[in-house]
């Protein structure tokens, strides 16, 4: 199972939500895998190092990650796609409409851009995408068992 994460620039939430996710998928013995990539993102851009702090403080190193941007085909391959805010899935479901059905939020709240707002934002953020990510990984693995 493949789990997309989106953001405006795949610099800072997505690529946290990728690594903190698939750290969690391992602990737990999950059998899934995530990717990340950003509605605006500059390919090729590298994590932010308030990000990649954020991440590596919750056991995920995301110190090599570099920026993607959504295309369809890896929308197509996700079994679920989720955004950081509302905004993301509502444009996310108009770019590739046959996916939309998968296409969700991570949290109930907007998960709010760090960029640019320094480390204090950015530490806020990682904690509400790592109770976020927690909550999912829990989730898919009652499933998981339950199957």
């Amino acid at each position: 199972m493949t789990v997309l994460f989106v953001c405006t620039g795949n610099t800072c939430r997505s690529p946290m939500a990728e690594g903190l996710f698939n750290a969690a998928a391992a602990r737990a013995g999950l059998r899934a895998r995530a990717r990340s990539c950003g509605l605006s993102a500059f390919a090729g851009a590298p994590v932010t190092p308030e990000a990649a702090r954020a991440a590596f403080d919750r056991g995920a190193d995301i110190t090599g990650h570099i920026a993607v941007r959504a295309e369809e085909g890896m929308a197509a391959g996700a079994a679920c796609i989720l955004c950081m805010t509302g905004g993301h899935a509502a444009a996310l479901r108009r770019l590739f409409p046959a996916r939309a059905a998968r296409i969700g939020t991570l949290d109930d709240a907007d998960i709010i851009d760090p960029f640019g707002r320094g480390e204090a934002a950015y530490q806020a953020a990682a904690r509400q995408i790592a109770d976020a990510v927690d909550r999912l990984v829990e989730r898919l693995s009652r499933e998981q068992a339950g199957a």
